[in-house]
């Protein structure tokens, strides 16, 4: 198999990870918990920048077209739209720029340098941030909009502060499966194709 269509079933198969996530959701109010955040932003942390935001744009586009796919098993651009919107598109954000700071998967990553650990550690937290600094000041915009206005303090207990031990288990989560993960997917996707053929 080439590694072309081998970059291709790892990005469908995060995305159809992303879009399973959407069974696992508590509401809690406005902003529901979810698992779709970790899948989404841990993409980016495994398959590097590219490849991961790939995987969270067929999610994103799978939803827009009305397909159950956000929290909740609910689509649509209404969804998008909405006060939670912010917090999908920051899915993407989050990927992007994780796999922008951890760079492509390498196989010499089986070796856990402090280097690794780093790049690793700084890319998952950065991502979780990103999802919040896009998804709060949309919420705060949106229901201004709807004649709901929150303040920035009101936003917070809404949006962050009850989400803040479940993200801190992803963030963890997502680090330990990413060690282990990354240098799996590197083996398939930057070496010769010979070369792994090989070692199967």
């Amino acid at each position: 198999m080439s590694k072309s269509t081998l970059r291709s079933v790892f990005i469908a198969l995060f995305a159809a990870l992303i879009c399973a996530g959407c069974f696992i959701s508590i509401p809690i109010g406005l902003v529901p918990i979810t698992v779709q955040n970790m899948f989404a932003l841990m993409s980016g942390v495994i398959l590097g920048s590219i490849h991961g935001a790939a995987a969270v744009g067929i999610f994103l586009l799978l939803g827009a077209l009305g397909i159950p796919v956000f929290s909740g098993v609910k689509g649509g651009i209404a969804v998008l739209s909405g006060p939670t919107g912010g917090f999908l598109i920051g899915y993407f954000v989050g990927a992007l720029i994780a796999g922008l700071i951890v760079g492509s998967p390498k196989l010499e990553e089986k070796k856990l340098t402090f280097k690794v650990v780093g790049k690793i550690v700084l890319a998952t937290i950065v991502a979780f941030v990103l999802n919040y600094a896009v998804g709060i000041p949309w919420f705060m915009s949106v229901m201004e909009a709807k004649g709901a206005t929150k303040t920035l303090q009101d936003t917070l207990k809404i949006c962050l502060i009850p989400f803040i031990p479940g993200d801190s288990i992803k963030i963890a989560v997502t680090i330990i499966l990413s060690f282990i993960i990354r240098p799996i997917v590197a083996r398939y996707l930057t070496e010769d194709d010979d070369d792994a053929l090989k070692k199967d």
